[in-house]
């Protein structure tokens, strides 16, 4: 049974954690003008991020890179064998750990700066979502859509669009349907803010994070 010291200790350690410097801001996400290390950063969250909570994912990032030295994040990923790189997100307890380890292997030789949705896509472990959230907010000019849990409820709950599905579609023809609404119900509710602004309005919204 913890004792009261224990839970002081414990709360202690929360909010240092809380307060940490974390490479990401969940709530600042689109930056056009990343330096290689932010933006190989950000690519790792992106990979880490599926399915997790925003805020724990970008200090586990930034944890993750701590040990790096002078090395950009992929710099340091390719120093690591295989069997290192699986048993140091073991360490770090990234979870997924295969699908996590092969994402980050095989990223590791792409040139963020220039490289298509297809190339991301080819990537294993990443689907249309994190491809395309990457790339909306990393490169000013992307005409993308995130069709996230947050994205689909917002059309289904905001837009009243019922068959709006719950999960991101995996089928391209399906996802580009819903896309396209998708554009079209942003430049209704959100007129003047571009693809990359209206995804982090509906993100704070339906997250909860707005009042």
């Amino acid at each position: 049974m913890l004792t009261q010291d224990d839970n002081m200790l414990y709360l202690e350690k929360r909010n240092l954690e809380d307060m940490m410097e974390t490479l990401i801001n969940p709530k600042d996400i689109t930056n056009y003008n990343r330096t290689d290390v932010e933006l190989e950063s950000f690519w790792i969250f992106c990979i880490l991020v599926a399915g997790k909570n925003s805020d724990t994912t970008s200090r586990l990032v930034t944890k993750l890179l701590k040990n790096r030295g002078d090395k950009t994040p992929f710099e340091f990923i390719r120093s690591l064998k295989l069997t290192e790189l699986r048993n140091y997100l073991v360490a770090h307890k990234t979870g997924q750990y295969d699908r996590i380890r092969k994402a980050l292997f095989f990223s590791a030789k792409l040139n963020l700066r220039t490289c298509t949705r297809d190339d991301l896509m080819d990537i294993h472990g990443v689907g249309p979502k994190t491809a395309r959230f990457f790339l909306l907010h990393s490169r000013e000019f992307c005409d993308e859509v995130v069709l996230d849990t947050h994205i689909l409820n917002w059309m289904r709950v905001k837009c009243d669009i019922k068959d709006a599905p719950k999960n991101t579609p995996q089928v391209p023809e399906k996802y580009a349907k819903y896309a396209g609404l998708c554009k079209y119900l942003m430049e209704i509710h959100y007129p003047g803010l571009t693809l990359a602004q209206a995804d982090l309005m509906i993100w704070t919204e339906m997250s909860g994070r707005l009042d």
